[in-house]
């Protein structure tokens, strides 16, 4: 099967499953809508800010190139504004553990946004490189892995070389090793922007290879019996065969 064909058949499987912001994003993907018709569908933000509607609004407009969009804007700042002296991102009585998943995953969205300030990148990097260790991004720790690798990639930091050489051979080693699908591999490289990680001997054809030979018969990616929950890895599979294929 080609790639395209396999877009057109995970796009499809999104229109039938997904609520209407899944299928407008299918749809964008696909190449069959513009991508700024999703940008009228995203949750609301400013009515009722939210850490995790934050970090899910700037990944859908990453995902879509949409990154540069005005209304973002708001949202980098009202994220600025909340983020602690010492760097971190923390909810009231939170671990440091937890904050550290926190700051992890909203800092590597932000730094690929136009609109997050030099400063705030830094403090939050050096929260992060305070009691870094390999142990974070290994053993499974797919969540932490990718974030890790999307904030370093995209953030000038003083170890982000090392921490990414680490993030590379941990997301080749669960790959190798069917810890990690396809779409979880390739969910890294997409956020990241990159076909590759450093530390990593593969690149993006040969996981696009595995997408396409992944992909269920009703043209969905990830697992579980009932559909909706396919409809969000099967966007994943979609944004990596689209960005990763010749597909124009």
């Amino acid at each position: 099967m080609t790639a395209r064909a396999a877009i057109a058949r995970a796009a499809v499987f999104v229109a039938s499953h997904g609520d209407p912001l899944a299928a407008a994003r299918a749809r964008a993907l696909a190449g069959d809508a513009p991508a700024r018709d999703v940008l009228v569908l995203l949750p609301s933000f400013a009515a009722d800010p939210d850490r995790e509607r934050a970090e899910r609004i700037l990944r859908i407009c990453g995902d879509l190139r949409l990154l540069g969009a005005p209304g973002l804007r708001e949202l980098c700042g009202w994220l600025a504004d909340s983020q602690s002296d010492d760097g971190a991102w923390r909810a009231p009585g939170a671990s440091d553990a937890e904050a550290r998943c926190t700051t992890v995953m909203l800092a590597g969205q932000l730094a690929k946004t136009p609109f997050a300030r030099p400063a705030l990148l830094e403090a939050a990097g050096d929260f992060l490189a305070a009691d870094w260790t390999p142990d974070r991004v290994s053993n499974g720790r797919w969540r932490e892995l990718a974030a890790h690798a999307v904030f370093f990639a995209n953030a000038d930091h003083a170890r982000g070389d090392e921490v990414l050489q680490w993030c590379g051979r941990e997301l080749e080693r669960g790959f190798r090793t069917r810890d990690y699908d396809a779409v979880r591999a390739t969910r890294v490289l997409v956020d990241c922007d990159a076909h590759s990680l450093p530390g990593a001997r593969f690149e993006s054809g040969e996981l696009l290879v595995a997408l396409v030979t992944e992909q269920a018969a009703d043209g969905s990616f990830g697992v579980g019996e009932s559909p909706d929950t396919r409809v969000e890895p099967t966007l994943d599979g979609l944004c990596a065969l689209t960005r990763f294929s010749r597909v124009p």
